[in-house]
């Protein structure tokens, strides 16, 4: 990959980045996704199922995630489709990580973020 494509990815949206941050550890499937993503944002975002897979579509033809065998030798579950990040995609997450990071940067010299909202 050119070494500015990889920006070209950039911004997420708010859902591919959560997508993104729930693979970061460990594969998984899409419900465990969903799941992590309301629980993370205390419930602020609960994606539908479409909307999830349709994102984990999307994010599957830009190569930054792909499908993965269960991480867990009980799953029995064939219907469960597992995801993982794949190299790009990490490098991706952690370019709008930094992104992020340097605009809460400025929203504090500019006293417009105290970290307690």
């Amino acid at each position: 990959m050119k070494p500015g494509r990889a920006r070209d990815f950039l911004p997420l949206s708010n859902l591919s980045f959560h997508i993104l941050l729930a693979l970061g550890d460990a594969s998984s499937h899409g419900y465990a996704i969903g799941k992590e993503i309301e629980e993370r944002s205390g419930g602020k975002l609960n994606p539908t199922t479409g909307g999830l897979y349709q994102a984990l579509k999307r994010l599957g033809e830009d190569g930054l995630v792909e499908h993965a065998v269960s991480s867990s030798s009980r799953s029995t579950d064939s219907r469960r489709q597992y995801f993982r990040l794949t190299q790009l995609g990490r490098q991706i997450a952690a370019l709008e990580a930094a992104r992020l990071h340097e605009l809460v940067a400025v929203a504090r010299d500019k006293d417009l973020f105290t970290g307690s909202a």
